[in-house]
């Protein structure tokens, strides 16, 4: 059984927006974040290597002004059963419907129904940057063309194209677990969608009809050339994970490099948007 260590990160008052304290901690591999009135609870999985990841996360959260920040040792049932309380089917756009594996829904003939357990990967659809890309996968065309995934976390977004109708899928994430992570929830789902760990574009040489990428965006402004290479002509790059004072930056580095914009979301403090390559 898999043993979870959750950051318990104290505040001195509660905060209007978490979203950047809660996009450090994702930074760090958090794989989950739960807020409570004054506290940020973030788990990670206890594996080798784990203490230097939390000691960076921990010193980031007291520079943006955290009071205190504890670390308990806890075994994944008590962690599923403290994620359980928080999660429940959720409908996302025309279409999506994202549910637990334990929670039941009268589905509509219509309906694309992504069944994932929350807390394994980043990725359930109950964060703005997931379900404005779901959205904005929806709103693309994607039946018949090929979509990559970068940063595929619980591959959430790739069971999404696969269930669009994509003719092929690539997830790919810099973390090995992620990658067996949605290896998994693609079987469950029965979705068409292989997966890869590595990191940005690398190995990537041929050209994808759309490229959805939903990291943060110090990478996506890193990555906008290789992105726009990797892109195909005439296709779309999605991209969300950008708190909205760093939007100016990504729109910048995507239209430097050719992109054109199509669509803007916002939702709370963050931004996700749809570029054409022409």
């Amino acid at each position: 059984m898999r043993t979870w260590v959750l950051l318990r990160v104290a505040f001195d008052a509660p905060k209007d927006d978490w979203s950047p304290w809660i996009d450090v901690l994702i930074g760090h591999g958090s794989h989950g974040v739960l807020e409570e009135p004054q506290t940020l609870v973030a788990y990670y999985p206890e594996v080798p290597g784990v203490d230097g990841v939390l000691d960076l996360a921990e010193s980031d959260m007291l520079e943006m002004g955290a009071i205190g920040v504890k670390r308990v040792s806890v075994e994944e049932e008590d962690w599923d059963a403290t994620f359980r309380t928080h999660f429940k089917p959720r409908r996302i756009g025309k279409r999506f419907v994202v549910r637990p594996t334990w929670e039941a829904f009268a589905a509509e003939p219509d309906d694309l129904e992504l069944v994932l357990d929350p807390g394994q990967a980043f990725g359930t659809g109950d964060h703005p940057t997931t379900r404005m890309c779901l959205e904005l996968l929806e709103d693309a065309t994607i039946a018949g063309r090929m979509v990559l995934d970068l940063g595929c976390g619980s591959g959430i977004l790739s069971i999404a194209a696969s269930k669009l109708g994509a003719a092929r899928v690539l997830g790919v994430d810099v973390d090995p677990l992620s990658v067996e992570v949605a290896k998994e929830n693609a079987t469950a789902n029965r979705a068409a969608a292989t997966f890869q760990s590595g990191e940005g574009f690398s190995g990537i040489a041929e050209a994808w009809d759309v490229v959805v990428s939903n990291i943060i965006s110090a990478v996506l402004i890193r990555l906008a050339p290789e992105a726009y290479r990797v892109v195909a002509p005439g296709g779309t790059w999605i991209v969300s994970g950008i708190i909205h004072d760093n939007w100016p930056d990504v729109r910048k580095a995507a239209e430097s490099v050719g992109f054109t914009l199509m669509t803007q979301r916002r939702e709370d403090d963050w931004v996700a948007a749809s570029f054409a390559r022409p």
